[in-house]
């Protein structure tokens, strides 16, 4: 190779690399999208709030995680294993699709976030192994009182407006 054509070569690597830096370095759109974000914390709020009023309270909050807690433990033995919550998107297809062959309404779940089976040795207090309804109690908890940013009582839009 004459040295012309290895630094042409040079360049052109030069040039492709610092061309598509901005593209790695760039934020995931659909992850920051705010369009998305609105869309995705309304259905959350949708599925939980079961008067319509378009918040939800502790109330309604603590029956959803119930009713969630009760699909997902599969073996019915009041307690979550990690492998449990590992089935879980498969555990809401089934769920859903037997309601549906039923003809029944499925329950509201709410959709268990990959932070509880990434912080499950948190959440297990008692370090048994599985999540119990009142350790998840606890954890939800906490979680509704840090987004209830304006504290009164209840989550809406309002409280994840920046």
């Amino acid at each position: 190779m004459n040295a012309r054509t290895l630094i042409a070569a040079a360049m052109a690597s030069l040039f492709a690399i610092t061309a598509a830096a901005p593209a790695f370095s760039a934020p995931d759109t659909a992850k920051h999208d705010p369009v998305k974000r609105e869309k995705r914390i309304n259905r959350m709020i949708k599925r939980t709030d079961t008067n319509g009023d378009g918040k939800v309270s502790r109330a309604e909050m603590a029956a959803a995680l119930a009713a969630t807690f009760d699909v997902l433990d599969r073996n019915g033995d009041g307690r979550l294993t990690k492998s449990e919550l590992a089935n879980r998107k498969g555990v809401y297809k089934a769920h859903r699709e037997q309601a549906k062959a039923s003809g029944q309404r499925s329950k509201r779940v709410i959709r268990m976030p990959k932070r509880v089976e990434k912080h499950f040795e948190k959440i297990d207090a008692n370090h048994d192994g599985a999540i119990t309804k009142a350790e998840l109690r606890q954890v939800a908890e906490r979680m509704f009182l840090r987004r209830d940013k304006n504290g009164d009582g209840y989550i809406s839009m309002a409280d994840f407006k920046r």
